[in-house]
């Protein structure tokens, strides 16, 4: 989002907010929303075990959250869901903002695009650090979600099976770059969290109010330093990007092509036929002994793998129709 324009600003009181368009899917609610809906989407997927853990210490941060927006939650005043809904779509602009104000409180307050009343009844400092942490927890965990979806996609493209773990190593190999560069945005959100989460518990205590306005300024040049690695590193990213169509993709689209079918037995018979030619890339070796599975050199990369039958069906299932 860009920098709101200085007449964003409140200054006599909050808009009302009746003229703003509300985004076609909503934004996340701290008051109303989870990430259940991420588990029911994801949890299908060959990565979740590995993240299901992340999501629980996101959902820890939200549990939290909530704690210290009672009774806003049992309630749900208008005035308080359009202010949490305003705070998630302004978030750019606040972290935009923080250094100019000396506070993130104070630069959310400063926005009108966040409805935040000026007057009572309105969010304390400790609810607006509550929400923008709850908020950068749901981040972090669409962040991990995107990873496990990303992978899956893959492993869907290539006819890579669950069971197939030399395949899956093989596959997150080729996109590592960006898988690495996901996992590392994911765990800065998490720590962005947690760090709302400190300050709303510290606002929320009364502590000396001089020791959170330094916290503050530390997290926001963190925070600054934090946007500007992820610009200056976006362009190197390394490894095959996700979506890319993989050197046994290709080859097998020529096998079928040429056998004009996608069904097993034709398409075998034209492996057969092509066996130690360069096809695409790829140099078809032939079949394993005692576990079946097809043989094949990758000439690009001098890599000798192999594929599963049924992880072939698969990925022989995904390629176009000849």
């Amino acid at each position: 989002m860009a920098t709101p324009p200085a007449s964003d600003e409140q200054t006599d009181g909050p808009d009302n907010g009746s003229e703003a368009a509300a985004p076609a899917a909503g934004p996340f609610n701290a008051l109303t929303d989870d990430l259940n809906d991420l588990r029911i989407q994801h949890q299908h997927c060959w990565l979740w075990p590995q993240i299901s853990l992340e999501i629980d210490r996101l959902d820890d941060v939200l549990k939290d959250g909530r704690q210290l927006l009672e009774p806003l939650i049992t309630e749900r005043p208008d005035w308080a869901m359009q202010a949490c809904t305003g705070i998630v779509r302004s978030n750019p602009a606040i972290h935009q903002h923080v250094e100019r104000y000396n506070s993130y409180a104070e630069a959310a307050r400063s926005l009108w695009t966040t409805f935040i009343p000026a007057t009572p009844p309105t969010l304390t400092d400790a609810q607006i650090y509550a929400v923008m942490a709850m908020h950068e927890a749901r981040i972090a965990a669409e962040a991990y979600c995107e990873i496990a979806a990303g992978i899956e996609e893959e492993m869907s493209q290539a006819g890579v099976g669950h069971d197939d773990e030399d395949g899956i190593v093989n596959l997150r190999g080729d996109i590592a770059g960006w898988e690495r560069w996901h996992w590392h945005y994911a765990a800065q959100q998490v720590g962005s969290a947690e760090r709302f989460l400190l300050m709303a518990s510290f606002a929320a205590s009364a502590p000396d109010m001089s020791a959170i306005k330094k916290a503050e300024s530390q997290m926001a040049t963190l925070e600054r330093k934090a946007r500007a690695a992820r610009a200056e590193v976006a362009p190197y990213r390394q490894g095959r990007q996700k979506g890319a169509v993989s050197n046994l993709t290709r080859a097998l689209q020529e096998v079928v092509r040429s056998a004009r079918s996608k069904e097993i037995k034709a398409v075998l018979a034209k492996i057969e036929e092509w066996n130690g030619e360069d096809v695409e890339g790829i140099r078809f070796d032939g079949f394993g002994q005692y576990d079946g599975r097809l043989e094949y050199t990758d000439l690009t990369k001098n890599l000798v793998d192999s594929i599963a039958i049924d992880s072939l069906k698969r990925k022989l299932r995904d390629l176009p129709d000849v």
